[in-house]
């Protein structure tokens, strides 16, 4: 393998790893509804499982807006492993996320400098009382 390969990516509430290194996800989401912005989400997960070559790579996650401008002005950065045949768990919790405008935001995961793969994630305003709730 020559390259990054993005085997699962999501968002949710919280995520943990086994003992026997299996992820466990709990409340996958993909919209974010906000009753006004900016709109501050308190706490989510990002959690990419990535086939990568064997040696050290560093990842890094950035958060883009609809327009394609940065939302965090310090991405994550992580240094990671590959080993041949295992992937490789990458977990980022997110505190305080702000988001100032509605529409489909990104998180690009980069590794080694290249984007590996994308995550969006919909900012949308909350529905008025009587129309329902939206499904993720």
């Amino acid at each position: 393998m020559s390259e990054a390969e993005v085997r699962l990516a999501a968002l949710c509430d919280h995520a943990l790893v086994g003992q026997d290194g299996k992820v466990s996800l709990l409340g996958i989401f993909r919209t974010i509804s906000a009753s006004a912005l900016p709109a501050e989400h308190p706490r989510m997960y990002l959690v990419a499982i990535l086939a990568l070559p064997p040696g050290p790579h560093a990842v890094v996650v950035r958060l883009r807006r609809p327009d394609g401008g940065q939302v965090m002005p310090n991405p994550p950065e992580l240094s990671v492993h590959g080993v041949e045949g295992q992937d490789v768990n990458v977990i980022v919790e997110l505190n305080k996320l702000t988001f100032g405008v509605y529409g489909v935001h990104t998180f690009d995961v980069e590794v080694d400098g290249a984007t590996a793969g994308s995550l969006p994630v919909s900012i949308q305003p909350m529905p008025a009382p009587g129309q329902g709730r939206r499904s993720n």
